[in-house]
């Protein structure tokens, strides 16, 4: 693993953060207006489900050691009101 990890808004700007193993597990919120990206941390549980479902899904294409991360891709709240103003 490298010491940074690149994260792609839908323009294909490249947004640069420290990788998971120097910080915490988390996903991202990504604005397709402005390209803002926001780390989003999902309750235990809820993360415990997803990654049991991604692997029991990789597991039927005989994938392993899988691991996921996962950038929601939306509209954020400034471009939102923007939008309206």
């Amino acid at each position: 693993m490298g010491a940074v990890r690149r994260v792609i808004t839908e323009e294909g700007v490249a947004r640069y953060e420290l990788a998971e193993d120097l910080t915490t597990h988390h996903h991202h919120l990504v604005c397709r207006s402005c390209g803002a990206v926001e780390d989003v941390t999902i309750p235990a549980r809820l993360e415990r489900t997803v990654e049991r479902t991604l692997a029991d899904a990789a597991a039927e294409l005989a994938f392993e050691g899988v691991s996921h991360r996962v950038d929601l891709i939306g509209t954020c709240r400034d471009c939102r009101a923007g939008a309206t103003a």
